[in-house]
């Protein structure tokens, strides 16, 4: 059973399926970030596909390709409540790494994080995070430097 994490939520990135708005998964990923985490996103990127045998979390719609990709924040926004949901999610800052660990997914989801994180310096010029606690936003949001 996965770790339950802060005040017993269990960890889980922004994502969902394409709904009839969306013209491609991009636009997707930027929906859903805004929806579940109220961020602004740039340049996102296709990482590559991992797959669902049952789509349980889905409804068990049966296997499926969960797509997976990266971007770059650009804004993080006040705390909201999720349309989908009815309920704020908690916002934490972890590095891809430590993501990967809190979301249980094993060595494919730390072969993931650290493409996400070699997209980051390759694509964007961004310095290898280093691990460090990991901080829950404030729910004001934050700057970005």
């Amino acid at each position: 059973m996965a770790d339950p994490g802060p005040r017993g939520a269990l960890p889980m990135l922004p994502g969902g399926t394409v709904e009839s708005t969306d013209a491609t998964p991009e636009d997707t990923l930027h929906r859903e970030a805004a929806e579940e985490g109220q961020l602004t996103l740039t340049d996102p990127v296709r990482l590559g596909w991992v797959l669902d045998q049952t789509g349980e979390v889905y409804g068990g719609v049966g296997p499926n390709a969960r797509l997976r990709l990266a971007a770059r924040v650009t804004a993080i926004g006040p705390a909201a409540v999720d349309p989908a949901t009815g309920h704020p999610f908690a916002r934490l800052l972890a590095t891809p790494a430590q993501t990967a660990a809190l979301l249980g997914w094993g060595p494919p989801g730390a072969r993931q994080a650290q493409l996400a994180a070699d997209t980051a310096r390759e694509r964007w010029g961004l310095p290898t995070a280093s691990p460090s606690a990991i901080e829950e936003i404030p729910a004001e949001g934050m700057q970005l430097s």
